[in-house]
């Protein structure tokens, strides 16, 4: 029997509460692989491990580890020497049911290129980047025309970026964070080691203008939960088991949204049902309302990633590189994040609610949201699945 998800959470919340079973929760849930953590921990080590002696291919087994929407790691490369390589967006992995004009697909594109122009700089090499060297792609020609031409070539100086020492702790946090306040002083920490960026960082970590926009982006997110054709996304992309994740090595997990311990357990013995009449159920929607609300509002910092002028894929791209240099200084700092786009996304019921947070931000007409992320303490890890190196070469 299958308990309704907003039971389950109600029963396990305080059941978990009550009790602790450490043996249990070490034998039954394994945070990823141990492949999957060598790549975290050391991937220049992992990639020598597999026989992957080109800093080209350590560059580009490094570079998927960065933040991806949905895991769904949209890239393809194409290598052209042992210093050169194109980057292709992957077509097959376009999100168009919350991302219909490919917004977040080059935010992921950025992610990729910034993480291995960190991963170059690491191994003493400095990157030239030059963007839709053929043209730009449609949605349909990714395959046809790379996003990027990446060229390595030697350093001549030994200055190094030291984000790159954030990789084996950057992680999505989607947990409920403690009550530990984020500080002015670790903001500003955080915004100075990321340094430089190519666009707009705004935080707020102000109680009263976050009471103001937290409301907002719970809101954005139950819209998104009952509007059928994005549950559905959400649901195709789900991998609940261990076999399925590793069959996969992508997607949407249990663990990766912040469940752990006993309710993990519980959640995958008797709870979670990826049928469509049981996923799109109310008790499933508002079971998952529920838990994004907590999170939500567990937030003790807000990070607005903001772009101003031209709206399009070489600001969408930049937005990504940005994106990544913040990600890491918030892992060199331990601070946890989590992305929460569903307010500023390009269909029309998203739509409403970035122009309720562009007036609370008081932004101008000609200023976009690119990306939102909470931020926090927590302890909570888990490590992603990403696939072999070889499925993205073409």
């Amino acid at each position: 029997m299958k308990y309704s998800r907003e039971s389950f959470l109600k029963k396990s919340l305080a059941f978990g509460s009550l009790i602790s079973f450490t043996s249990l929760q070490q034998n039954l849930y394994a945070f990823g692989s141990e492949e999957n953590k060598k790549h975290r921990e050391n991937p220049i080590a992992y990639a020598e491990s597999l026989g992957y002696t080109n800093p080209i291919d350590q560059i580009l087994l490094t570079g998927i580890l960065a933040p991806n929407s949905h895991n769904s790691q949209p890239w393809k490369f194409k290598k052209i020497s042992d210093s050169e390589f194109y980057l292709f967006g992957d077509g097959e992995k376009q999100l168009p049911e919350i991302d219909p004009i490919n917004r977040q697909f080059y935010h992921t594109q950025g992610c990729f290129l910034e993480l291995c122009h960190l991963t170059a700089d690491s191994l003493m090499f400095d990157t030239t980047i030059k963007l839709f060297p053929n043209g730009k792609p449609s949605s349909k020609t990714f395959s046809k025309f790379p996003i990027a031409k990446v060229y390595l070539t030697p350093k001549t100086k030994c200055v190094h970026d030291f984000l790159f020492s954030g990789v084996s702790q950057r992680r999505m946090n989607r947990s409920v964070y403690s009550s530990e306040p984020v500080t002015n002083e670790e903001l500003e920490a955080i915004h100075s080691l990321a340094r430089p960026f190519r666009n707009q960082i705004h935080w707020t970590n102000d109680p009263n203008e976050l009471g103001s926009i937290l409301p907002v982006l719970e809101s954005a997110f139950a819209m998104e939960t009952n509007r059928f054709v994005s549950n559905e996304l959400n649901r195709k992309w789900f991998r609940l088991t261990e076999t399925s994740m590793l069959e996969h090595r992508d997607g949407l997990t249990l663990e990766a949204n912040g469940l752990s311990g006993i309710k993990l357990w519980f959640a995958k013995k008797f709870f979670v049902d990826l049928s469509k009449e049981v996923w799109h159920s109310e008790d499933s929607k508002q079971a998952a309302i529920g838990m994004f609300s907590s999170q939500v509002h567990s937030s003790k910092a807000l990070v607005f990633f903001l772009s101003e002028g031209k709206d399009e894929e070489t600001t969408w791209i930049e937005t990504g590189r940005d994106f990544m240099r913040y990600t890491l200084s918030c892992a060199v700092k331990q601070v946890a994040f989590h992305t929460m786009n569903q307010a500023v996304e390009d269909y029309p019921e998203s739509r409403v609610f970035t122009k309720e947070l562009k007036k609370i931000l008081k932004l101008k007409p000609n200023q976009e949201i690119q990306l939102i992320a909470r931020l926090g303490q927590s302890s909570y890890q888990f490590d992603s699945y990403r696939r072999d190196l070889k499925s993205f070469f073409v």
